[in-house]
């Protein structure tokens, strides 16, 4: 009874703890951040006002030093009239300069910062990710050794340790594959692929582990079409998408997947009814390390690699996928377009 209670008890304090050391970590590096970049600002606008107070003083000198100028300028062979406006110019101009160059100084070291920022939760948010199986793992090996176990509280033990492998395995296969699309190494082996029992076998696989999260899934496939690309490939795809769905749905809803011709291409929609994406950010969430709100992602998971994963396999495949959401109502539906093999589209 008390391996029992332990069992039941221990993961979600577990989870508890690690989400709590997780946003006090992450709450540490963003004060850290923000510091460096508001230094960053303060050098930037102390050079600026420097800049600006030169060039005036520049414009001042130049004005005051007219006939003195166009004096130096008759010496030396030159017409004096309108000597000092070319100084003038001139100096203007590379002040101008100046100061262009240290705005995109700015805007450089502003931009490594924000993308520094984005490396730092990503390896924040794969450490919690990997911490959480592995706490589950250790917690039901220790259940194992206990000499009282039942054979059916060991088959359910091993049944969930091999479900957290799985998981982490799969986490690991994303951030190699991420890897390779940033990298541009090994491109995809395109094969023709008949999707009709692709994704007959795929939805028959994929239904249980939706559906656990307590979220129902509605397929429907209609289409005939042969497309150029990798059965792993196609399923990572499908697996990210829906993954993405069901983390950001609330227990009870439902995840919408159709795939169907669509002239000369086929078309796959994956649509949720959960949190829905702000059409300001619908461009950033293919982006790497994205993700949707820090609020939002603390609660929900995920790396932030899945959908720029989507991004470059289907990019690789020759087909584009786009994000579509609604302001004000919930969902979000991500559009696949893949080309029938032997098209030109």
């Amino acid at each position: 009874m008390e391996a029992e209670a332990a069992r039941h008890a221990g993961p979600p304090r577990q989870r508890t703890d690690l989400a709590e050391s997780r946003r006090h970590r992450l709450g540490y590096h963003e004060s850290v951040r923000r510091k460096r970049s508001a230094r960053i600002i303060a050098v930037y606008v102390a050079s600026l006002v420097v800049t600006v107070a030169l060039l005036v003083s520049w414009i001042v000198y130049v004005l005051q030093s007219v006939e003195a100028i166009n004096t130096a300028a008759e010496r030396i062979g030159r017409t004096g009239q309108t000597s000092h406006w070319l100084v003038l110019g001139m100096g203007t101009v590379l002040f101008g300069l100046l100061i262009v160059g240290l705005t995109f100084q700015l805007a450089h070291a502003l931009g490594e910062r924000n993308y520094s920022r984005k490396q730092e939760e990503f390896v924040a948010n794969v450490t919690h990710e990997m911490k959480s199986p592995l706490a589950a793992i250790k917690l039901h090996a220790q259940t194992l050794q206990e000499a009282d176990v039942s054979a059916a509280d060991v088959q359910r033990s091993v049944g969930f340790i091999v479900q957290q492998v799985t998981r982490m395995e799969t986490l690991v296969d994303n951030v190699l594959e991420s890897s390779r699309l940033a990298t541009r190494r090994k491109l995809l082996d395109l094969q023709p692929v008949v999707l009709a029992p692709f994704f007959d076998a795929y939805f028959h696989e994929i239904r249980v582990p939706i559906e656990g999260r307590g979220v129902r899934l509605r397929v429907d496939v209609n289409t005939a079409a042969t497309v150029m690309a990798t059965t792993e490939a196609l399923r990572r795809v499908m697996t990210n998408l829906l993954e993405n769905a069901a983390r950001f749905s609330a227990r009870g809803g439902e995840i919408r997947c159709l795939v169907a011709d669509d002239g000369p291409q086929v078309r796959i929609e994956v649509e949720d009814d959960g949190a829905g994406i702000p059409r300001s950010e619908l461009e950033k969430v293919f982006d790497r390390f994205y993700q949707i709100g820090r609020e939002l992602s603390e609660r929900r998971g995920g790396t932030g690699l899945g959908l720029s994963i989507v991004f470059g396999l289907v990019k690789e495949m020759r087909g584009d996928v786009r994000a579509f959401s609604h302001e004000g109502r919930p969902g979000t539906r991500f559009v696949v377009n893949l080309p029938v093999a032997g098209s030109h589209a």
